[in-house]
């Protein structure tokens, strides 16, 4: 019998909160009930997902894969992934991490960015770890810590303390990933994981200058559409997408925190003029870049 595919955003999972900003990000307990009425059916995220497993035993199915998880194990789940669970013991508990992707756009560096595509290359495919003792006390600190941020809506500071928390909950699990599964690529990834790591490195160093995926594939030397086509395969991305976040990121950061006039930043990114430069950020924003830099941190 076919199963429906169910397409969730966080908006599905603030019943009973009263933090706005709970839209945007949410972080929340689910115990076996919970499971049952939001996660036993097939579904996609319209988030970035982490689901930290606190107790008991569960089979995840991603993208009809199954994955046997238990204490101490985390998902890492991307829009990209099919995810259900099925088969989960009594005491099943976890937490689950939410972030819309326009909050994740607030909290990105070009640098976080480049972290997330580094280890994500490697975990779209597999996105289950299973962690060491002290590696999931830490996250699971930084967790709680997230989710009394968010419910911390007096503090003077709110957003940028949800920020920040979330952004040392990312610099964890980076470090995590690093050690546990980055560090011994030279064994385990596949050829098209390789050629997508040449991607991303190549990637940061131009970005700035060279915006098509014609001048990376020929720098790898691979056709344009073989390139796109091996990159959508193993991240479900597709290699314009990772060029145009790096730079998205760059004119926000150049817009919040730089002096140089909009005309100077498309300069800079390499744009044919302010027209073009416009237009871009414009489709990623839903603002102008003058609007963007006169809203000011939101």
């Amino acid at each position: 019998m076919k199963r429906t595919v169910h397409i969730k955003s966080i908006n599905d999972f603030v019943q009973g909160y009263t933090e706005i900003m709970r839209r945007k990000i949410n972080c929340f307990e689910l115990d076996a009930n919970g499971i049952r009425q939001h996660l036993s059916s097939p579904v996609f995220f319209k988030a970035s997902v982490c689901i930290l497993v606190l107790s008991g035993t569960s089979r995840a199915n991603i993208n009809h894969k199954p994955h046997p998880v238990a204490t101490h194990t985390i998902l890492v789940l991307s829009a990209s992934h099919l995810f259900n669970f099925e088969n989960w013991s009594p005491d099943f508990s976890c937490l689950c991490l939410m972030v819309s992707k326009d909050f994740m756009e607030e909290m990105d560096s070009t640098d976080m960015i480049y972290k997330r595509i580094r280890y994500g290359v490697k975990l779209y495919n597999d996105p289950i770890l299973m962690m060491s003792n002290p590696d999931f006390s830490l996250l699971s600190t930084r967790l709680s810590t997230i989710n009394r941020a968010i419910g911390n809506t007096t503090h003077r500071h709110y957003k940028e303390v949800i920020l920040n928390t979330l952004f040392a909950f990312y610099l964890d699990l980076s470090d995590i990933i690093d050690r546990q599964v980055i560090q011994n690529d030279d064994v385990n990834l596949t050829r098209q994981e390789g050629i997508i790591r040449s991607f991303i490195e190549l990637l940061v160093q131009h970005y700035h200058r060279e915006h098509k995926v014609d001048f990376y594939a020929s720098r790898l030397n691979l056709s344009p559409h073989y390139l796109t086509l091996i990159v959508k395969r193993v991240t479900g991305q597709s290699a314009s997408d990772f060029i145009f976040e790096m730079l998205f990121s760059e004119a926000r950061n150049l817009l919040t925190c730089s002096k140089l006039s909009v005309q100077e930043i498309a300069s800079a990114l390499n744009f044919a003029d302010q027209s073009s430069f416009g237009k871009f950020f414009k489709r990623r924003a839903g603002m102008s870049p003058i609007d963007y830099r006169n809203a000011g941190p939101a």
